[in-house]
């Protein structure tokens, strides 16, 4: 059963992994060719500010998940129940106060500090700001949704819905740009388009986890004061995330204008591709490995350990390889002659791929464990770190400089990892039995096939 969710599971995975390729790839040019590369990068950096918003359900959802999924594991709904209302009870009032607080900052923050163009004025620019902040806001509500899934066992369910929201909020976001959108109306589709995806997930939800209810009668203090410390170190992730991840792209649009964050962030995309894949296992593992631990399951702890790693380097290596030599073209086939990275760029992120697929697929096992702490608060430094860095970098060798201060950061961290890797997983001679026995195992079931 183990097994077949797993497989479940990363099938799902793929399926996500694809559906937001697909639209990343769909998007790029459609949009800069729509509206220009000055619009197109306008928009790109008024998208990066609803992506700090990220923080705001204080982590509350992921800490919840896995402790919940630690309750059923040892057979106890209520107290899965009871997990869930009480992180609700911190994550709506909180996200309502910081959709307040962000809506009254959008108009009362200076024309001179919004990106603007020809096309797109200090208006314009406000209205496209506020609409894609209450999207980010809405978005976050889902997660406790994934949460329900993923303690039940329906951790393919959630990845499946999340796949069909991404798909069909982007399909619509390009349809509206080649129809003649401005950004203003194309960030309103996407507000429509995930508002009607998360009500179609809550009534999946419902159905088909009809025990987990929805309400305030068993919020607990003591509860909430438990989940208080795994949930902030989560909320450290995105903020660092963003950081790394957006504040690359500012510094970069600071240092060398609005016209060059585009050569970056379309690199970045095709790098983030490989290394998404590199956590499909994991991600599919997450669940299964948090019950083991729930569960002191010391030998499937170790077989999954092995799965992760032996997955994630069996991706990133020749997807590096593949983005060195064939990056740049495949960019240029991608947008049609639009954008033209330079080689360096590609270099420095075939790296991102390699360190990351390291240290990511890792991080995610020990999120598992909700012993994160240790690594989230080091990642929020760091990353924050990029930025300054990136500014300065960009200013000597362009949006190559963003690149390669995303390989430091993935180099450090692959350090950090390391050394609670040693305090958190299983002893690497139980790794080795594991791998030995998976290796059996495999060559067991390649005899038994015909030829």
């Amino acid at each position: 059963m183990r097994a077949a969710r797993v497989s479940r599971g990363i099938a799902a995975n793929i399926y996500d992994k694809l559906a937001v390729a697909l639209v990343q790839l769909m998007l790029v040019p459609i949009m800069a060719a729509g509206w220009g590369l000055d619009t197109y990068g306008v928009w790109v950096l008024l998208a990066t500010i609803p992506s700090f918003l990220a923080f705001s359900d204080l982590g509350f959802a992921s800490a919840a998940g896995t402790q919940m999924t630690m309750a059923v594991a040892r057979g106890n709904r209520d107290e899965a129940v009871a997990i869930m209302q009480s992180a609700c009870a911190v994550i709506v009032p909180v996200s309502a106060a910081m959709l307040l607080l962000v809506l009254a900052g959008c108009w009362l923050v200076p024309d001179a500090l919004l990106p603007t163009s020809a096309a797109v004025s200090p208006d314009a620019a406000r209205v496209t700001l506020c609409l894609l902040a209450t999207y980010g806001l809405i978005a976050l509500q889902g997660s406790i949704v994934t949460a329900g899934f993923r303690c039940e066992g329906l951790f393919a369910v959630g990845v499946m819905w999340t796949g069909h929201t991404v798909l069909f909020e982007n399909i619509a976001l390009g349809a509206a740009v080649m129809a003649g959108a401005t950004p203003p109306v194309a960030a309103a589709v996407l507000l429509a388009g995930r508002t009607l995806a998360l009500v179609a997930q809550w009534l999946v939800l419902r159905r088909r986890v009809g025990w987990l209810t929805f309400g305030w009668t068993r919020v607990r203090r003591e509860t909430v004061s438990a989940l208080t410390g795994p949930a902030l170190a989560v909320a450290a992730l995105p903020v660092a995330q963003a950081s790394f991840l957006q504040g690359t792209a500012l510094a970069l649009g600071a240092a060398a204008g609005a016209a060059a964050v585009p050569a970056f962030t379309a690199t970045r995309t095709l790098s983030r591709i490989g290394l998404q894949m590199t956590q499909l296992v994991t991600h599919a593992l997450m669940p299964e490995f948090t019950a083991a631990v729930a569960r002191e399951d010391r030998p499937a702890q170790a077989r999954m350990l092995v799965a992760t790693l032996a997955a994630a380097g069996i991706v990133a290596v020749p997807f590096a390889v593949v983005l060195v030599v064939a990056g740049q073209p495949l960019v240029m086939l991608w947008t049609r002659g639009v954008i033209h990275p330079p080689q360096l760029l590609m270099v420095v992120m075939a790296a991102t791929v390699v360190l990351g697929g390291l240290w990511n697929p890792l991080s995610n096992l020990i999120l598992a464990m909700n012993r994160h702490a240790g690594f989230s608060y080091p990642f929020v430094v760091l990353a924050l770190l990029t930025m300054p860095a990136s500014y300065a970098l960009s200013t000597w060798i362009g949006a190559a400089g963003a690149g390669l201060s995303i390989a430091v950061l993935d180099a450090a961290m692959c350090i950090v990892i390391a050394r609670m890797g040693r305090r958190c997983f299983v002893s690497i001679g139980e790794a080795r039995v594991a791998a030995g026995e998976m290796l059996a195992r495999g060559r067991r079931l390649l005899a038994r096939r015909p030829g």
